[in-house]
C-alpha cells in the first residue's frame, strides 16, 4: 500500500491523452469510495496517436496538470497510478489446470495455478499491463467466483493478459521520471473507462466500452464482472478533424471548432439549407470565408464513423465476443459527436449509450459535468486503485509483477531445453 498511496495518504491518478493530460487526487475511504480533493488538466503537447513524440513537451503537460491538481490541497504528490500512454493493446487468453486430488482448494493452490498459467504467457519484449483471473472452474462447475474451500479433483483457471509493445512504455516512464513522479501501476485506458462508467449489471451481462479518444479508440469487453478482452484501433477524433481541414482547405483549429459545433452523424434535409462559414487557411478569418451547406460536413464525417464501428464489430466477431456483448457504452471526446449513438446502434445492432461516471464522490464539484469525458480515465483509475489495487482478495487480484518477464523466460528455457 505504501507504494500505491502517497505519504499524505492520497491516491493520485494520471491520464496522459492525445489531447489532454488530466490528474485527480482523492482520499480512499472504503473499497468503493475515494473522495476527490483536487483535479487538474492541461492541453497535451508532444503526444500523437496516444504515443509520446516529444519528451520535453509531454513533461511540460504532465507537470502543469499535476500542479493544477496539487494547488487544491497545497501538497505535493510523488506516486501516481496512470493509464498507459500507448497506441497498441492486445489480449491473450491463458488457461491452465491443477490436479488437487479431491481435497479442498486452498490459497496455496490458487497461487500455484496462477504461477503456472503465467508461465504460459508468450515470451516477448512486450510489457504486461494486466494479468486478470477471469474465471475459475472446479471439475464441471464453472464461473466460480472464489474456489477456496470447495472440493474437487481438478481446478481450472482462465487469465486475460493485456500486453503492449515496450518502447512507448519506456518513453512514458521517462516522462514520469522527468516530472519527478513514480508510477506504481499502469492501466489500460479501456479498462479504466469501463470501471468509471459501467453499472454492475452491465459489467456482468456483457458490455463493450468504446473509448473514442483524439488519437486512438480503445475497446474493452466486460463480462461476469471482469475485463475479458482489450484492444486499440488507430483511429481517433483528430482524424475527423484532419479530414475536414483537408477537404475544405481550412486550419486544424477551425476544423476542430466546426466539428464540435456543426458535426453530426445523422443526415437531415434541413442541413442542405443551413449554411456554415469556413475560414480559408492562411487568410484573415474575419474576411476570407466560404459558405457551404452543413450537409457537406455531415457527409464528410459519416463514412469515417461508419468505418470505425464496422471495424469494431468485425474485431469483436473475429475474437468471438460479439454474441455476448449486449450493450455498448461510448466514452471520450468522440462520444459527444451529435447522433453517434444512433449511428453506432444501427451498425452494431446493439443498445448504445453515452458513458457517465457511475460513482463520483466529488462533493465540492471540483470536476464540472462538461469535463466528465476528459476525466473518465482518471475517474476509472480511482476505482481501480481503491478497489482492485488496495482491496481485491488474492484470488481475484491483477497478478502482474515486475518480475513476470524474467520468470516466464526462465520457465520457458527449462521447458524447451
Amino acid at each position: 500500500m505504501a507504494h500505491i498511496l502517497n505519504d499524505n495518504n492520497l491516491i493520485a491518478v494520471l491520464d496522459i491523452g492525445t489531447s489532454k493530460t488530466c490528474c485527480i487526487l482523492a482520499y480512499p475511504e472504503s473499497e468503493d469510495k475515494a473522495v476527490i480533493v483536487g483535479a487538474g488538466s492541461y492541453q497535451s503537447n508532444g503526444i500523437k496517436k496516444s504515443e509520446i513524440i516529444s519528451l520535453s513537451l509531454a513533461v511540460d503537460s504532465v507537470r502543469h496538470a499535476v500542479a493544477s491538481a496539487e494547488n487544491f490541497i497545497k501538497e505535493r504528490i510523488k506516486t501516481v497510478v496512470a493509464t498507459a500512454c500507448v497506441s497498441t493493446l492486445s489480449s491473450t487468453f491463458i488457461q491452465d489446470s491443477l490436479d488437487i486430488g479431491g481435497r479442498e482448494v486452498t490459497q496455496s493452490d490458487i497461487n500455484r495455478i496462477m504461477k503456472t498459467a503465467q508461465s504460459k504467457i508468450p515470451v516477448t519484449e512486450d510489457e504486461i499491463l494486466h494479468c486478470i483471473p477471469i474465471d475459475y472452474s472446479l471439475d464441471t462447475r464453472h464461473s466460480i467466483t472464489d474456489p477456496r474451500g470447495l472440493t474437487g479433483k481438478t481446478l481450472y483457471l482462465s487469465l486475460n493478459t493485456v500486453m503492449t509493445p515496450p518502447y512507448p512504455v519506456r518513453d512514458m516512464n521517462a516522462v514520469l521520471e522527468q516530472s519527478h513522479l513514480s508510477c506504481s501501476k499502469k492501466v489500460a485506458s479501456p479498462y479504466a473507462c469501463g470501471l468509471a462508467c459501467l453499472t454492475p449489471e452491465e459489467k456482468k451481462q456483457g458490455t463493450v466500452v468504446v473509448d473514442l479518444g483524439a488519437g486512438t479508440t480503445g475497446i474493452g469487453v466486460f463480462y461476469e464482472d471482469q475485463l475479458i478482452y482489450c484492444t486499440n484501433i488507430p483511429f481517433g477524433g483528430n482524424q475527423i478533424t484532419q479530414e475536414i481541414a483537408s477537404t475544405f482547405k481550412t486550419s486544424l483549429n477551425s476544423a476542430e471548432r466546426i466539428k464540435t459545433l456543426n458535426g453530426s452523424t445523422l443526415p437531415s434535409l434541413t442541413y442542405e439549407q443551413e449554411e456554415i462559414e469556413i475560414p480559408l487557411i492562411g487568410e484573415d478569418e474575419t474576411v476570407s470565408v466560404i459558405r457551404i451547406p452543413k450537409a457537406k460536413i455531415v457527409y464528410t464525417i459519416v463514412p469515417l464513423i461508419e468505418e470505425l464501428f464496422e471495424r469494431i464489430r468485425f474485431l469483436l466477431e473475429r475474437a468471438g465476443f460479439y454474441e455476448i456483448c449486449l450493450n455498448f457504452v461510448l466514452t471520450g471526446g468522440g462520444s459527444q459527436l451529435h447522433g453517434i449513438n444512433e449511428k453506432a446502434s444501427s451498425i452494431l445492432q446493439r443498445n448504445v449509450r453515452t458513458g457517465y461516471p457511475v460513482k463520483l464522490f466529488d462533493k465540492n464539484n471540483i470536476i464540472p459535468e462538461h469535463a466528465y469525458q476528459s476525466y473518465m480515465g482518471c475517474i476509472g483509475l480511482l476505482s481501480y486503485t481503491s478497489r482492485i489495487l488496495l482491496n481485491t482478495p488474492a484470488h481475484q487480484r491483477d497478478v502482474t509483477t515486475t518480475g513476470n518477464k524474467i520468470i516466464r523466460f526462465f520457465r520457458w528455457f527449462l521447458d524447451n531445453s
